[in-house]
């Protein structure tokens, strides 16, 4: 296929017009490759001049996207939000293997929670945040139960995922559990 099939001939028109007009224009030698760089943009081809003719620039370049506001979230792609959930799927299921293959101690278990606690929290403006989290919390549950309370309750690192889940009533049913066991 050639280059003058994929080109977006009133795009390139536009853009030969602009460079005369700035007193710029474009030498021969130039041309045919300025021509396959503006083909590599696909059907952006005339957003990516328009980008050039508003911004007064010479040549041509990647679109920007729009920078948020201060304070505001960027909006994800769908793309980059597919590629987030496959990125934590298989985290999850990695996550699942070394517990499955190399944690056989309650208490080594709850230490892999916790950093897998610590990844929940960093991601918690994902969509699935709280679905995540909720199902955090019961396998969380179950391996407490499992575990001796004297040594979670003495482990700052355990104690403290505790406090951060279930909040001063989880810290004090664990301490609780730990005193009936003494």
């Amino acid at each position: 296929m050639s280059i003058e099939n994929e080109l977006n001939q009133e795009a390139w028109d536009r853009w030969v017009a602009y460079r005369k007009a700035i007193k710029k224009p474009i030498k021969p030698a130039s041309e045919h490759a300025m021509k396959i760089k503006l083909t590599s943009y696909g059907d952006s081809q005339a957003e990516v001049v328009d980008q050039s003719i508003a911004n007064q620039w010479q040549g041509l370049f990647d679109l920007r996207v729009a920078k948020p506001a201060p304070g505001e979230k960027p909006k994800k792609t769908r793309e980059q939000v597919a590629a987030d959930t496959a990125r934590h799927e298989f985290h999850d299921s990695q996550s699942e293997r070394f517990w499955r293959e190399f944690t056989q101690d309650p208490i080594g278990d709850l230490r892999m929670m916790d950093a897998v606690l610590a990844r929940i929290t960093i991601n918690r403006y994902d969509e699935a945040y709280t679905e995540r989290m909720s199902a955090f919390r019961e396998k969380l549950a179950e391996k407490i139960a499992a575990a001796d309370a004297t040594k979670v309750y003495g482990d700052p690192h355990l104690r403290s995922m505790v406090m951060q889940v279930w909040g001063d009533r989880g810290v004090n049913r664990l301490k609780a559990r730990m005193q009936k066991s003494l």
